[in-house]
């Protein structure tokens, strides 16, 4: 893979600070924006970011690291319209619905297994984000296709395999210019994920970075261009 960068993101970590100016770290918030981050206190914040990370460690969820990171990325992006693919138990889920609070948006999620669904249903009410999260149930690879989108920032995070189909059902119609397209997964599952990843590498269309925030697995980030 040619074109592939790895980073180890960090509080000091440059190259991530890089990345994410690249795609569009804005400069300041507006009003709006304000206005929304005010509406859970920094207190509350941080009490259901540690249930979240405890959650994390006992279920098969990315881990702590890697959901803030996904809480960053919407926020410095100002996503609005999202998408994940494989809902597990919900810990990510919330974590990029908390950054919802402040950009305004909305995300989609697709579970396969009801038990998991359901369980992220009830921990995204608990969690005060269920007008910000649609769930979806069955088989993500049906439920792509009959989704309207476009969306500026998916997750695929379902079976690894499974990764070139969900591509070819979501771009270009479905993925916005400047959008975000990530797949957790890239380094420790990287050989069933290798068609996916040579071809977002050397892909005219996006460019693309591998990042770790928790140096146990990690995202390949790829940011479809604008022109």
């Amino acid at each position: 893979m040619k074109r592939r960068t790895f980073l180890v993101a960090t509080g000091e970590a440059a190259g991530l600070l890089g990345f994410l100016e690249g795609v569009g770290l804005p400069a300041a918030w507006s009003a709006e924006d304000a206005t929304r981050r005010s509406a859970r206190s920094r207190e509350e914040f941080e009490r259901l970011a540690a249930d979240l990370d405890a959650r994390s460690r006992k279920l098969a969820s990315l881990p702590g690291k890697d959901c803030r990171f996904l809480h960053l990325l919407v926020k410095a992006t100002r996503a609005k319209s999202l998408l994940e693919l494989g809902t597990g138990y919900g810990v990510a889920t919330i974590w990029m619905g908390l950054a919802l609070e402040e950009t305004g948006g909305k995300l989609t999620t697709v579970e396969i297994l009801a038990d998991r669904a359901q369980a992220a249903r009830r921990s995204v009410g608990e969690a005060g984000l269920a007008t910000r999260v649609t769930f979806r149930e069955g088989d993500a690879h049906q439920i792509v296709s009959t989704l309207e989108g476009p969306f500026d920032f998916i997750l695929l995070n379902a079976d690894k395999d499974g990764q070139m189909d969900y591509f070819q059902k979501l771009y270009p119609k479905k993925l916005l210019p400047g959008g975000l397209l990530l797949a957790y997964g890239a380094i420790q599952r990287e050989e069933k994920m290798r068609d996916y990843l040579e071809t977002l590498a050397k892909h005219p269309d996006f460019d693309t970075v591998v990042l770790s925030a928790s140096m146990e697995d990690g995202f390949s980030v790829s940011c479809r261009r604008r022109g």
